[in-house]
């Protein structure tokens, strides 16, 4: 009987352990993702501001050449 019990509460150990590290697995994951994803939303941002100015500045320099 308690070579029952122990095997059943070494199982009981492992479960738990594994289902640990999946849990920490997936909280790194999800981390890395949202991260990844705001940098590259921020990345996103900043080339469109930068196209306007240039598109700006584009317009600003067609329309001060005179015609000839």
């Amino acid at each position: 009987m308690l070579e029952l019990q122990v095997k059943m509460l070494s199982a009981w150990f492992h479960a738990g352990e594994t289902m640990r590290s999946r849990i920490e697995v997936d909280r790194k994951d999800r981390g890395e993702v949202t991260a990844t994803t705001a940098f590259i939303v921020i990345l996103v941002i900043a080339a469109i501001t930068a196209g306007g100015i240039i598109a700006a500045k584009i317009a600003n320099n067609a329309a001060a050449v005179p015609e000839p």
